[in-house]
């Protein structure tokens, strides 16, 4: 079932969504599941099963929708632009950053291609090469959303382990994918070409980079990362996002007008709500498949029935772990047997099912996810990006993917250090 299915939805010709939920259902009849256990437990169990993920999703695109509404978005973008003087490099760097910290509250397409349409020009403008300019983008927003707490909460979610475990996680590898993003910049930019272009660009004053008009108190440009920072002192997630949205809407109108006319600024909250539907459906959705696929795998018979197998497979030893699930990382691309929003889910299930411990093989995949969010050519952000900048999706995955692999490395070991040892 998983090879039936998995092969279906890596190449493209059932969607995930549909994919996932049949996977569940076989799996859960050829694993021994009655008809009641399988409507009870698998769909009815399993439609719930990931419901505190569903809410904090929910409130971070409520908190992404406001950011982009009020223009903190748009400003914190090019105040990075502005800050970077006339150094492209610096301004390579400050809008990693930027793009880094929007994108912890921020979810979905429409979302991201807000923020590259404002990035791309600025970067182009000062001479990058379109796929570079591309790669930065999908690494600063591959990193930011490892500090998302709604993505913290899903990842908990799978197997239930604590939210601490997942924070102690991203911390040490968040720095680890900002040095590798980094990496990338100067990696990319060493060229005496490109330096040549951005003298030419920055002499002959074309660049895109000047002087803007904000009505946007500097501030208020904190709003996507308060939820972050309230979270790890302590906060549940779903008041810190609450402190976020409002907190967005009150500071992003100059002389706390947010506070003299209380009435706008709660219709726009409200809307902000509304949007966050909008946008974090097709998320929850593949969240309600992703249930059923763990209640199946979970469930005693399954479990005991890939026990043998799955036992000989993984490596007692920490070391040949580490080193067996680095090598194996990029197999999270193209929907692909270590993608937690794929065939990962499954396949963590059932190792946590069988005895593994749930903090160490659950980070471990999200270390792999490392490798997905900026890389893989399945990604809507990925394709848009391609399409957007006239350059062929695979060519930006070969670009990232050494970069994107070492995070991926870095995590993993924090997590056998962590959890493993």
């Amino acid at each position: 079932m998983f090879a039936i299915f998995g092969i279906l939805m890596m190449t493209e010709l059932v969607p995930t969504f549909v994919a996932l939920a049949a996977m569940a259902l076989g799996i859960a009849a050829v694993g021994g599941l009655g008809y009641e256990q399988i409507l009870n437990e698998v769909i009815v169990g399993g439609s719930t099963r990931l419901s505190a993920a569903f809410v904090a999703v929910f409130f971070g695109a409520a908190l992404g929708a406001i950011v982009e509404q009020t223009g903190i978005a748009e400003d914190l973008v090019k105040s990075a632009a502005e800050l970077g003087g006339d150094s492209p490099f610096m301004v390579a760097i400050l809008l990693y950053v930027a793009v880094a910290v929007i994108a912890t509250s921020i979810s979905g397409l429409g979302a991201f291609i807000m923020i590259a349409t404002i990035v791309f020009p600025i970067m182009v403008s000062l001479g990058f090469p379109r796929k570079v300019a591309a790669g930065i983008v999908l690494l600063g927003y591959a990193n930011g959303v490892m500090f998302n707490p709604a993505n913290w909460v899903f990842y908990a979610d799978v197997t239930g382990i604590n939210l601490q475990s997942v924070m102690v996680w991203a911390l040490p590898t968040g720095a680890a994918a900002l040095l590798a993003g980094l990496g990338y910049i100067t990696f990319q930019t060493r060229t005496s070409s490109l330096q040549a272009t951005w003298t030419m660009e920055t002499d002959g004053g074309s660049s895109e980079v000047s002087q803007f008009d904000s009505n946007v108190p500097t501030y208020a440009l904190l709003s996507p990362v308060i939820p972050v920072g309230l979270v790890i002192a302590g906060i549940p997630v779903l008041p810190a996002f609450v402190v976020g949205i409002l907190f967005a809407a009150i500071a992003s109108k100059p002389g706390l007008n947010g506070l003299k006319n209380p009435g706008q600024t709660l219709n726009q909250v409200t809307h902000a709500f509304h949007q966050g539907i909008s946008s974090a459906a097709p998320a929850i959705a593949l969240m309600v498949a992703i249930g059923w696929l763990l209640k199946a795998v979970f469930a005693e018979s399954v479990a005991t029935t890939m026990e043998p197998l799955l036992s000989a497979i993984i490596p007692e030893s920490m070391l040949l772990y580490a080193v067996m699930f680095i090598a194996l990382a990029p197999l999270a691309l193209y929907r692909g047997p270590l993608n937690l929003w794929g065939l990962g889910s499954g396949i963590i299930g059932v190792l946590a099912a069988i005895g593994v411990n749930p903090a160490l093989i659950t980070t471990t995949a999200v270390s792999a996810l490392r490798v997905q969010a900026p890389a893989d050519p399945t990604n809507t952000h990925n394709a848009w990006t391609a399409d957007e900048m006239g350059v062929n999706v695979n060519s930006i995955t070969k670009s990232v993917l050494p970069f994107a692999w070492i995070t991926a490395a870095a995590g993993i070991i924090a997590s056998v250090y962590l959890f493993g040892l």
